[in-house]
């Protein structure tokens, strides 16, 4: 089976109409469209890099995805929509469990969450979320809304959140959910930890920039922790981001040049070898008309068109 070839990118709201960015999507062959989400950025961060890489400047300037992505369905019939990632800990969840699943409708099921906490400190104390507790905390929160999307009178009793029983309508398209991934860091890391939760409590995993050997070796790793807690390993949704690949649209960060200076062909078909079933292109800002060109190119990179 062909690897699903999804777009990533910071969409400002400044920038290009996200419905006429996903309808072109669509129309190159594009699988999905993914973005990330700070509902807020902090003017005075203590450490604003990540793997050495400075806070990107249009974080400050990010929409909120969950409106762009339901006005984009209304335009779209087959392009499916990510968060790579949702900031969980800093949402309120009987808010958000009602927001996700009214758009899982509206877009007749195309929705998928890549869940996530974070690497801003103080942007995560501004929302009230305690540094040390954050990672508990989002692994609770994705307990909740699995709770609140498959039961019809759901109530929690946990650590950070606690309920009664409710009425919370309407419920995602699937029966089990809105498909849930657990996002993680980039290449050298030791993902152990995530692939943890991947295995006790995801629909699947979406790290970012793992290259084909590092893919397959942490695989190996979950198959085995699957295997451990009962999880069906071929059920889930094992989804890379990796930059633009070797198209000229731009540098990238020397921590990404391995492996996009690799030839497209052999990159995706040792990803396909991997088993994972998506792979999500990392391209520029949507800042101004150029990044319809720049899908084109893509696109015609991947033959895609």
């Amino acid at each position: 089976m062909a690897l699903d070839i999804g777009v990533s990118a910071n969409f400002p709201w400044f920038g290009p109409r996200f419905t006429d960015l996903a309808r072109h999507m669509e129309q190159l062959g594009f699988e999905s469209l993914w973005t990330g989400e700070h509902i807020i950025i902090p003017v005075d961060i203590a450490d604003p890099f990540r793997y050495g890489v400075p806070l990107p400047k249009n974080y400050k300037h990010m929409p909120d995805p969950f409106i762009n992505m339901a006005a984009a369905s209304a335009v779209t019939s087959k392009l499916k929509f990510g968060l790579d990632v949702c900031l969980i800990t800093q949402r309120d969840l009987l808010v958000f469990a009602k927001e996700a699943a009214t758009l899982d409708r509206v877009s007749d099921g195309r929705l998928i969450l890549g869940m996530g906490y974070g690497w801003i400190k103080e942007e995560s104390e501004i929302f009230g979320v305690e540094w040390t507790s954050r990672v508990r905390r989002s692994s609770e929160a994705m307990r909740v809304l699995q709770t609140i999307w498959t039961q019809e009178e759901p109530s929690f009793s946990g650590e950070f959140y606690n309920f009664p029983k409710i009425h919370s309508n309407p419920k995602p398209v699937r029966p089990g959910g809105i498909p849930m991934l657990i996002g993680s860091g980039g290449t050298g890391l030791d993902n152990g930890r995530a692939l943890r939760r991947v295995a006790e409590l995801a629909d699947g995993w979406v790290p970012g920039l793992l290259t084909p050997d590092e893919l397959r070796s942490d695989l190996a790793r979950l198959k085995q922790l699957c295997a451990e807690t009962g999880k069906d390993y071929d059920s889930l949704d094992i989804t890379n981001i990796v930059p633009a690949i070797n198209f000229g649209l731009g540098d990238r960060p020397d921590w990404a040049k391995d492996v996009v200076s690799r030839n497209a062909d052999e990159l995706l078909a040792e990803y396909q070898e991997t088993g994972a079933n998506r792979l999500i292109i990392g391209v520029s800002d949507m800042v101004d008309d150029g990044a319809f060109k720049n899908l084109e190119v893509i696109a015609k990179g991947l033959k895609l068109i």
